[in-house]
């Protein structure tokens, strides 16, 4: 695979990029990626979400058979803006930004399932689109203020008589230090400071008749804390940066990193007050980085995006995407539990390869995919999709779409094409698979022929099948 197509793939979600990364130099790509607008406009089919406490206490006086109705209205506005944060992934000319987006979703961890509202989860969202090369110190500070945050892990029953330490224990544990560098006594100490954080119109605020204003120790630091100095003291800590680094690492350069590298990169962010700009930069340049194809596993929506460009299609509705996230065990805006996906070895099992084939092959021949089998239960989520589909801000209809596989049409002969597909698709592949591949189409290959197409298609949906193309 040529460098410009790995960056492309890397720092993007598929080749689109690789034309832009070539001609302006990785730095000026990455300076115009940092300049991207983070505003977006609210999708118009939020419009009618529930967002104020009146509205939400409003719900709860309506007649059972209604309050179900609003529940189906409100999963599918949060599949609305699932679908609408797919197009955008797949339509910036700059996807970096997204692709942070997602990497602080799986993070800082909430899901709908249990936020149960379409609103806070696209505000933490944005939230996300806003600092996403801001200052992690800051952004963890604005998590803690997040609505759809102390929603899910449970701070809006964390009071003074009453503590929770759900949001207390994942800040240390998932999303700052690590497991090793606190004690259980900072976790009670850590829910005293956040109880009464609650929610409130405009993001979370302390209420006086729930927050806890007693002494208390903190990472070894006394007073009576609040939020904001348990993120300060944090961020002093030691190992402060270790985490992120890592996790940044393994979304980026490689799904095992070593210890080594993770202690470069954390001093890095701690050196530079850890703000995330200067981690890119210094990382485009790392060969460590160049040099690390070959050792990530594609996610599902990689895998599926870069298919999606290379066959030149649109983004699918957003019923039929339903069932192939599901299956593939990635439900954005929904990760499976606090911890958020894996990613890795996680991304292959028998199951998940075969829907990815049967997806190749439906995006080959420009079919829908609805007419894909993934299951009984991905097929049932289809179908509970097809109600009220505009509400998903998506009113396309179902139908086939012509498939254009991208291919060097200037190309002499049968040999230059297969290189370039490789050179785009494949991390490596060894010359005796190549001599197969173009014994198989022919070398007397005419790709002026009127079948040309059709046989460039054949091949590339045989090549986006191979283990190799699972991989980056």
């Amino acid at each position: 695979m040529k460098q410009k197509y790995f960056l492309s793939q890397r720092l993007g979600f598929s080749n689109a990029q690789a034309d832009s990364i070539q001609n302006i130099g990785i730095d000026a790509f990455m300076e115009k990626s940092f300049q991207t607008p983070h505003a977006v406009e609210m999708p118009a089919f939020l419009n009618d979400a529930p967002k104020t406490r009146k509205e939400y206490r409003d719900i709860q006086k309506e007649s059972e058979e209604q309050k179900k109705m609003l529940r189906v209205a409100e999963n599918l506005r949060n599949v609305g803006t699932t679908h609408w944060w797919i197009n955008k992934m797949a339509t910036d000319d700059f996807p970096l930004r997204e692709k942070m987006v997602l990497f602080w979703h799986n993070h800082f961890v909430s899901g709908f399932q249990k936020v149960r509202s379409s609103y806070a989860m696209f505000q933490q969202n944005q939230l996300f689109r806003e600092q996403a090369f801001g200052n992690i110190r800051e952004l963890t500070r604005a998590v803690l203020y997040n609505n759809a945050m102390l929603i899910y892990l449970d701070n809006v029953q964390n009071k003074a008589k009453t503590p929770n330490e759900n949001l207390s224990r994942e800040l240390l544990e998932l999303f700052t230090l690590g497991v090793g560098n606190y004690t259980e006594q900072d976790i009670k100490e850590g829910a005293k400071a956040l109880a009464g954080l609650n929610l409130s119109e405009e993001g979370a605020r302390y209420y006086k008749i729930w927050e806890d204003n007693s002494e208390k120790i903190y990472l070894n630091k006394h007073g009576n804390l609040k939020a904001d100095d348990l993120v300060e003291i944090i961020f002093a800590h030691p190992k402060a940066g270790y985490r992120f680094a890592e996790k940044l690492l393994k979304a980026f350069v490689t799904d095992t990193p070593d210890a080594h590298f993770i202690s470069d990169y954390a001093a890095v962010l701690r050196q530079n007050n850890f703000e995330i700009k200067p981690f890119f930069k210094k990382l485009v340049h790392d060969g460590r980085f160049l040099k690390s194809g070959g050792s990530k596993i594609k996610d599902p929506l990689s895998f599926l995006l870069q298919t999606l460009y290379e066959f030149q299609l649109p983004v699918p509705p957003a019923r039929q995407l339903v069932p192939y996230f599901q299956g593939q065990d990635m439900v954005l805006l929904n990760p499976p539990n606090v911890k958020g996906w894996d990613g890795g070895k996680q991304w292959l099992s028998a199951q998940k390869l075969i829907q990815r084939a049967q997806v190749v092959h439906i995006l080959s021949t420009g079919k829908s995919l609805d007419n894909s089998k993934f299951g009984r239960k991905q097929k049932a989520a289809s179908e509970e999709m097809q109600m009220n589909n505009q509400n998903l801000g998506n009113d396309a209809q179902i139908q086939d779409v012509k498939s254009d596989f991208r291919w060097n049409k200037s190309a002499h002969s049968i040999k230059d094409i297969v290189n370039d597909m490789f050179d785009r698709l494949l991390y490596s592949m060894d010359e005796e698979t190549k001599k197969e591949i173009i014994s198989k189409i022919g070398y007397d290959f005419d790709p002026k022929s009127a079948n040309a197409q059709q046989t460039v298609t054949r091949i590339a949906e045989y090549l986006l099948k191979l283990p190799d193309y699972q991989i980056v």
